[in-house]
């Protein structure tokens, strides 16, 4: 799995989320749109919870969507704060299979990732 956020406390939370789950799994991180591409190039990721407002990122957050949804075993999922219409559909119309937004309820992602997981 790999979380992509600007906000390390973010990163934080959600990677205690998943490792916390029954379902096995090694947790990446990165900061950036160029870490993110970088560790999914380097490693089959299943799961990416991508933060779409990366600011001091060379790439937009749809431009990272479009580039991860290109493995067709990679699920992607935005978690952002953003209320732009327009580019949560690009990113949904890119192949991203769910939006979270924040503030999100840790429930719901446990619960929402083990369903995007299966």
């Amino acid at each position: 799995m790999l979380i992509v956020d600007d906000d390390a406390a973010i990163r934080t939370l959600l990677r205690t989320i998943l490792e916390g789950m029954s379902v096995p799994c090694r947790v990446h991180e990165a900061e950036n749109s160029e870490m993110a591409l970088q560790i999914a190039r380097a490693t089959h990721i299943d799961l990416v919870l991508l933060d779409i407002v990366l600011p001091g990122s060379g790439a937009s957050g749809v431009l990272v969507c479009q580039e991860l949804c290109k493995d067709s075993r990679t699920r992607v999922v935005i978690v952002t704060g953003s209320t732009s219409e327009p580019i949560l559909d690009a990113c949904l119309s890119a192949g991203a299979v769910e939006c979270v937004r924040k503030p999100f309820a840790l429930d719901e992602v446990r619960n929402r990732a083990k369903e995007w997981l299966s």
